[in-house]
């Protein structure tokens, strides 16, 4: 009973502060481009969702821990903390209804930050661009292929001029032209495309409907262009397919997805278990004050490694490294308490 108790006042807490926090940001956002979006009432409801999407995203972190500390200041405040204790419970078996929520709500939106609706924030900028979301004159290598685009539309899902050379041995074997070329099912379908072939020689014109470059995805592209975001199968495909990509960009963002928020978590049981249990024997109000305080710290430090390792001037791993200290010192509180 004590479980689902806690998990209830807890997932009340998250959904409030993490849903006033991203509504907020929807507005300051919404205030400061309002001129910019398109007068359509349709696509300014459109962008208010996709930008509340985003925010949530950004914004989860810090309701795991303003959640929790919510929580926990009520449980303070009406001696609940107290009378668990007191009836046996150790500050372990109090912690799991925190714990189970947190990591449930890290794995749904790691599920979510596998799918298209990760890219919200892009959806969001091509509504106020007027879905001019697209790349000029991309130059890549995809397997044995070498690839220029003139123009890439990843809404759209659509490449114009599209010039495809095959590579074998260092000889070109294969060269495909295409005006145009939509991308469906994993596959580019390109609708009487030029095609030369090299045989004994000799080049052999051809104009017919292809099939080409599988799992040659342009969300993929328009982030290895700018690579403000990519999802988590996007960059999955990504290290598995391309070559010649600067993986630390990639790998700074998968990591800031999951550290993060992981890092957060750990600094839920660290407060935990360093927590006044009675509000008449400590200062209950510095400690959500320092709290705070330390939680915004942890989420800029955060948001500054990934800021500098996506510039390449860190590797990405040292994003795991607030999380693997702070679980050290959790464990070794939990030693010392004898609860580990």
């Amino acid at each position: 009973m004590y479980f689902w108790y806690i998990l209830k006042k807890y997932l009340r807490n998250f959904l409030i502060v993490s849903l006033s926090l991203s509504m907020l940001f929807v507005l300051m956002d919404y205030i400061y481009n309002f001129e910019s979006l398109p007068k359509a009432s349709n696509l300014q409801v459109l962008y208010i969702f996709y930008m509340f999407i985003y925010a949530f995203f950004i914004i989860y972190h810090l309701g795991i821990v303003f959640g929790f500390l919510l929580t926990l200041s009520s449980m303070i405040k009406f001696n609940e903390i107290v009378s668990f204790y007191s009836l046996g419970f150790s500050p372990k078996k109090l912690i799991k209804p925190f714990l189970f929520l947190s990591i449930l709500v890290f794995f749904f939106i790691s599920f979510l930050q596998t799918t298209k609706i990760s890219y919200a924030n892009q959806y969001a900028a091509a509504i106020k661009s007027g879905n001019r979301l697209k790349n000029k004159n991309l130059f890549l290598k995809f397997e044995n292929k070498i690839i220029y685009i003139k123009e890439l539309n990843p809404i759209l899902k659509k490449a114009y001029g599209m010039d495809v050379f095959e590579i074998e041995n260092q000889n070109v074997k294969k060269v495909v032209f295409a005006d145009e070329a939509v991308f469906k099912n994993n596959n580019w379908f390109v609708i009487n495309g030029k095609v030369l072939y090299l045989k004994n020689k000799q080049w052999i014109k051809k104009e017919e409907n292809l099939t080409i470059l599988k799992n040659f995805k342009p969300k993929i592209l328009s982030n290895l262009k700018m690579l403000n975001n990519i999802s988590f199968y996007d960059a999955y495909i990504t290290i598995k397919y391309f070559k010649d990509i600067d993986l630390n960009k990639i790998l700074s963002i998968v990591f800031f997805k999951i550290f993060t928020p992981l890092s957060m978590i750990a600094f839920m049981v660290f407060l935990f278990l360093t927590s006044p249990i009675h509000i008449r024997i400590s200062n209950v109000a510095f400690f959500m004050v320092k709290s705070v305080t330390f939680t915004l710290f942890l989420w800029g430090s955060e948001l500054m490694l990934f800021k500098f390792a996506k510039q390449g001037i860190l590797p990405y791993w040292v994003l795991s490294i607030p999380f693997i200290l702070i679980l050290i010192i959790d464990i070794v509180i939990l030693r010392r308490s004898n609860e580990f």
